[in-house]
């Protein structure tokens, strides 16, 4: 699974991404299932946990971010 298991790796997290850890947790599950097209990611967090468009978007955004190569500092 993706989600940070060493403290380096939680380190590297920003704040709002530790905050959305959570989601985290089952976006990766999602992904690892390989059943859902995570374009439907945001629809999927809006469906199991009580939260608006807006911030499933940006939940989905910041997850992306979080699985990419320097995504974490804007590079």
């Amino acid at each position: 699974m993706d989600v940070p298991t060493k403290n380096e790796d939680y380190i590297k997290l920003t704040d709002k991404q530790k905050e959305y850890l959570p989601y985290f947790v089952m976006l990766d599950l999602m992904q690892e299932s390989g059943h859902v097209n995570m374009m439907e990611a945001p629809r999927a967090l809006r469906n199991e946990f009580d939260i608006g468009k807006r911030e499933s978007i940006d939940i989905a955004s910041e997850w992306i971010k979080s699985k990419t190569v320097g995504g974490n500092d804007g590079s």
